[in-house]
C-alpha cells in the first residue's frame, strides 16, 4: 500500500499500565513491565516516521469498569482537548496564551499536569519540533516570540497523572490553518486547527454528565470523521472493521452504518 512503501519507522510505542502511566514519559524494561490486567487504565504512546510526514498519537483506554473517579478525570482532559482542538483565534496569538483553555477543566477541581500542552511536529523531521509550543510554564523565549501561523503543525495532548494510580492523556496532532469566519474583524485573517489524527477516543471512560451538547457533537463529529477515514482501509477484516463501527460509533443513535462507506 502506499503508507507501507512511505513508512519509514517508529520513533515511539508504549503501552503503559495504571501506576507507571503517572510517570509521563515511561518506559518499560524486562525488569520492570507490570503485567496486562483487564481492571487497570493503559497509557497507549506511538508513533511513526512516514517520508511524507510524521505521527505522534497518544489514547487511554481501559479494557474492564473504570471508576467514577477515573472517568472523571479523563473526562475533563477530554473537555481540554476538545476546547483547544475547536478554538478559533485572531492572528497573532502565540501558543502559551492558549494553554489555559486545555487545563481550565482539571484547574476547576484543583488538578493539573506537569508538562505542556503542545509543541511542534516535523514533518519526516524531529517529533518536537519549534519554535512554537503550548505550555504557560515554558521558559523558552521563542514559544512567545513566534504567533501561530496556518501550515504549524502542532500536538493538543492534556493529561492527567495520579501518582502510583494511573496516568491518562489525549494526544492527537492538529494543523493550523485560516478560518472561514463569519465577519474579519479590522480585516483580520482568523486561523482555526484541523484534526490529522484520526484515532477514536474510548467513549466508556467518559462521563457524559460532564459533557456539554457542543462537546458531545464534536466527539460524534470526531468520530464520524474517524469512520470514514479508516473504513476503506479496513474493508477485508471483517473483525477489525466491526470493531471500529462499535468505538467510532455515533453517542445518540447507535452504530453507524460502516457498510455504507465506500
Amino acid at each position: 500500500t502506499e503508507a507501507t512503501r512511505l513508512y519509514a519507522g517508529s520513533h515511539s510505542v508504549n503501552i503503559v499500565d495504571c501506576a507507571n502511566g503517572a510517570i509521563i514519559h515511561y518506559s518499560p524494561t524486562p525488569d520492570n513491565c507490570a503485567v496486562m490486567d483487564r481492571n487497570k487504565m493503559y497509557l497507549i504512546d506511538s508513533g511513526a516516521q512516514y517520508k511524507d510526514g510524521t505521527t505522534d498519537v497518544t489514547r487511554t483506554v481501559h479494557l474492564g469498569t473504570p471508576t467514577d473517579h477515573e472517568k472523571e478525570c479523563f473526562t475533563r482532559v477530554l473537555q481540554g482537548h476538545i476546547a483547544l482542538a475547536a478554538l478559533i483565534w485572531p492572528p497573532g496569538v502565540t501558543g502559551p496564551k492558549i494553554d489555559i483553555l486545555a487545563r481550565q477543566f482539571l484547574w476547576n477541581i484543583g488538578l493539573d499536569y506537569g508538562h505542556g500542552t503542545g509543541h511542534g511536529v516535523g514533518s519526516y523531521l524531529n517529533v518536537h519540533e519549534g519554535p512554537h509550543g503550548i505550555s504557560y510554564t515554558s521558559r523558552r523565549v521563542e514559544h512567545d516570540n513566534n504567533p501561530l501561523v496556518s501550515g504549524m503543525t502542532i500536538s493538543d495532548e492534556p493529561g492527567y497523572y495520579e501518582q502510583d494510580k494511573f496516568g491518562i492523556r489525549i494526544e492527537s496532532v492538529l494543523i493550523c490553518r485560516d478560518s472561514d469566519t463569519r465577519f474579519h474583524f479590522s480585516e483580520k485573517q482568523f486561523l482555526e486547527w484541523e484534526v490529522l489524527t484520526f484515532v477514536p477516543i474510548q467513549k466508556s471512560l467518559i462521563n457524559f454528565e460532564l459533557l456539554s451538547q457542543k462537546e458531545i457533537d464534536w466527539l460524534n463529529e470526531y468520530h464520524k470523521r474517524c469512520l470514514e477515514k479508516l473504513a476503506p482501509h479496513l474493508k477485508h477484516d471483517a473483525r477489525a472493521l466491526k470493531f471500529l463501527g462499535r468505538v467510532a460509533s455515533q453517542l445518540k443513535g447507535g452504530l453507524v452504518n460502516v457498510n455504507m462507506i465506500s
